[in-house]
């Protein structure tokens, strides 16, 4: 009798064994919700359109996008870590609310490292700085000289106190020396229009926002704050090529997941989307829209965060920078 329990027991553990097996090799099983904390329309929401029919292919079934804006993506990231640890409700995370909003707003809702599970990187794409076709400057070190000639009178806008852009701006004057005004906007296509038509001289905004007017040749682009040039504006130096090393600073965009969802759902996310950034249908269409195609690791992807989280964080003491 002992020895019938010992082997009913044995087969009960192999059965399972294998239906946990067999239950994590399913995934997915029904549609997966893909948040995007950004209205309809924008740049984000745009790139998980592009995405997520590709990436439904690669998992064999659908990818819905989600919108959910407000409080500059406090409310999608706060539903998102909330959200049952299944692999079945994923983010569109991004730089600043991974690295910007947990240091400025009080009392936020999440937890930037802890509430998440970071599954891939996407696209990024660097700032700008753009200046009016009418202002003085066309290169960055001439920006410099009529800033360090009239300290205090040159302005500079970008979308918004405490998004990368501004950072951006407020690690350029840091590093080259200047006083330069910040003007708060509420939106990028605010800025790209005010600078265009000479309200203010210049600005910084992501790569994606002024590439239109860039191409059209209404637009002057002294450099981009990535570490190379870009794919989609190759002309532009960079700001280290500009005689202003270290204002590096890039938007990114990637995929999260509830803290906890089990290793097998996460890697098998990252191996999907990763060959869905990785298809030169992908890659192209990235590039005409100022972004640029990533692949990384999970692991890759968390150091990443820390690091950002550490360097933005810096800035934002540095320059005093305080949430509206």
């Amino acid at each position: 009798m002992r020895q019938l329990h010992r082997l009913a027991t044995a087969v009960l553990g192999v059965l399972i064994e294998v239906g946990s097996a067999h239950a994590q090799q399913a995934y997915p099983t029904k549609p997966i919700r893909l948040i995007v904390p950004f209205p309809p329309g924008g740049a984000a929401d745009i790139l998980a359109r592009g995405i997520s029919p590709k990436l439904g292919a690669q998992l064999g079934q659908q990818v819905i996008v989600d919108n959910r804006p407000g409080a500059n993506g406090v409310i999608g990231f706060d539903l998102v870590a909330k959200a049952p640890r299944d692999g079945y409700t994923l983010l569109l995370g991004f730089t600043t609310g991974v690295a910007v909003n947990p240091v400025l707003m009080r009392n936020i809702s999440y937890d930037p490292v802890k509430s998440f599970s970071p599954i891939s990187l996407l696209a990024r794409t660097p700032m700008v700085l753009i200046a009016s076709p009418t202002f003085r400057a066309s290169s960055v070190q001439q920006l410099i000289t009529v800033a360090k000639a009239t300290p205090g009178k040159i302005t500079y806008a970008s979308p918004g106190t405490g998004n990368p852009n501004h950072l951006a701006g407020e690690l350029f004057k840091l590093t080259a020396g200047i006083d330069l005004v910040h003007v708060p906007y509420k939106g990028a296509a605010l800025v790209v229009t005010d600078v265009l038509a000479g309200h203010v001289p210049t600005g910084f905004v992501t790569l994606a926002a002024a590439l239109p007017q860039l191409h059209a040749g209404k637009l002057k682009a002294l450099a981009v704050t990535s570490d190379k040039r870009s794919a989609a504006a190759p002309a532009i130096p960079t700001m280290t090529e500009s005689g202003v090393p270290g204002v590096v600073i890039v938007e990114w965009f990637g995929i999260l997941a509830p803290a906890a969802t089990p290793k097998t759902v996460t890697s098998r996310l990252n191996s999907a989307i990763n060959n869905v950034a990785q298809s030169s249908e992908v890659q192209g269409r990235f590039t005409e829209q100022g972004l640029e195609s990533l692949t990384t690791t999970v692991e890759d992807f968390v150091n990443l965060i820390k690091s950002d989280m550490d360097k933005l964080a810096a800035i934002i003491r540095k320059a005093g920078i305080r949430a509206e």
